[in-house]
Parts: structure tokens; sequence; C-alpha cells
């Protein structure tokens, strides 16, 4: 009865997970002034192909460059704040090399200093955290690291010039 009280006295449940959070946090940077705020609970597929789509470019991964795991300045060196990681794994399963499972996304502060929502739910922190923390919860022997990009905060970008998005959308928009 107490558990019942509580939420139903509550103003505001927020439940979120990793992406939806690091999404939010682009949106709002992105969207200055704006009073939208979405809190999302996508699924990995969903998040996958919003984070990985035609606004967002591919700035290094581990899949093609395992030396980014062990070699901190290889892995900063091309990196900048706000660009966001994305930790997934292949299911073992898949013959085609086409399933995978989005399994953590952060954005980066500087260099080996991410922020993150560290799972989902209510009681599950928002923090900052290093690479040490984030190596220590996904293994790098079992997952792939990738780095992206907001293709407009590429200067580098091939796809910069004749983009059509020129702001991220909402998360209810695309998830």
């Amino acid at each position: 009865q107490d558990q019942v009280r509580k939420y139903k006295e509550q103003d505001v449940l927020l439940t979120s997970n990793c992406w939806g959070f690091a999404w939010e946090v682009l949106f709002q940077a992105d969207n200055a002034g704006t009073s939208a705020m979405t809190i999302s609970t996508a699924d990995p597929t969903s998040a996958w192909r919003a984070f990985t789509g035609p606004g967002f470019d591919l700035v290094q991964s581990s899949r093609t460059q395992p030396l980014l795991l062990t070699d901190r300045q290889r892995r900063n060196q091309k990196t900048q704040p706000g660009d966001v990681l994305l930790i997934w794994h292949q299911n073992p399963s898949t013959v085609s090399g086409e399933d995978l499972y989005l399994d953590h996304v952060a954005t980066l502060i500087d260099e080996d200093v991410y922020f993150e929502k560290s799972g989902s739910g209510d009681r599950v922190p928002f923090r900052v955290n290093t690479w040490n923390g984030l190596v220590a919860n996904f293994p790098p022997s079992v997952f792939f690291w990738e780095w992206r990009r907001l293709v407009r905060n590429n200067p580098l970008s091939t796809t910069l010039y004749g983009s059509a998005q020129t702001r991220v959308q909402p998360a209810q928009s695309l998830f």
C-alpha cells in the first residue's frame, strides 16, 4: 500500500534508459530554449538506428581498430566532447553478422570521461563515469565500442553539406 501511495503521489516518474538519456542530452543541447522533454526507453534496435542514421558519422570503432581499447592516446585523438559512445555485442547465433544488440550509450565529456545513465529505471543513477568504469562494466573482450558524432559537429564530414537534417529530432519521432 505504501508503494502504491508513493507512486500515486509522486509528481513525475522519470524512467529512462541509457540511450534515451543520451539522445535527450543531444536534443536539449541542440534545441536551446525548448520546453519539450522526452524520457525514452526505446528498444535497442530503434536506438541503434537513430544513433547510426544519416545525422551521425562514425568517428572510430574497436571493430576495425582494436587498439582503441588499450591505447588511450589513440582512443582520444579523434574524439571530442558531445560524441556518443555506443557499446554493443553481436549475437553468436547470427550467420549473416547483422544481428547485434546495443548494450549501452554514453556521452563523451572529456578525454575518457563520460556522462551516462547507468541502466534503466527510476532508481538507477545518472552519473559521470571514467573509461576504467565503463571497461569494468563492459569488458572489451565481449563488446564492440563505437564513437559517433552529429554530422554538423564534424567539419570533416563527407555528408555535412547537403544534409537536410539541421536539428536533433525529439525521441518520440524516432524511437
